[in-house]
């Protein structure tokens, strides 16, 4: 009887642990998703003075603040502050992007790069969270 119990107790956290591993990687994925539509989209962009600052509107459009809100439920605080990180990079983007600055120009290159920066040191922290569930 207690042996049944055990084995009952020890597979219902097996599954636990299978489902909290579902649910970060759920949630990693639809944020990342989230956050490239942003940005390929800011890419593709036509300069207009006139918007920059408003970049949270287009991100939100994009769905990246509801997918980071998912991540605030079920990710540690520090993949949580990385996320916030790379949303900014993309937003940093999106101004240089509507401020007029071309693809080769030192602004635009550098905004790119701090983009890919923050998602590399993202995806590098989500692989530590599913690794540790």
């Amino acid at each position: 009887m207690i042996a049944t119990l055990v084995a009952d107790h020890v597979r219902w956290r097996r599954d636990r642990t299978e489902r909290d591993r579902d649910a970060l990687r759920t949630a990693f994925t639809e944020y990342l998703a989230a956050l490239s539509t942003a940005r390929d989209a800011f890419a593709r962009t036509e300069p207009s003075p006139d918007r920059v600052g408003k970049g949270h509107v287009a991100i939100g459009e994009h769905g990246v603040y509801a997918a980071q809100q998912q991540l605030e439920l079920v990710a540690q605080r520090t993949l949580v502050d990385k996320a916030g990180r790379a949303t900014l990079s993309v937003l940093d983007f999106h101004d240089a992007v509507v401020a007029g600055h071309a693809p080769d120009s030192s602004e635009y290159v550098h905004a790119w790069r701090a983009v890919r920066q923050a998602r590399t040191a993202l995806i590098e922290e989500m692989r530590i969270a599913l690794q540790r569930t």
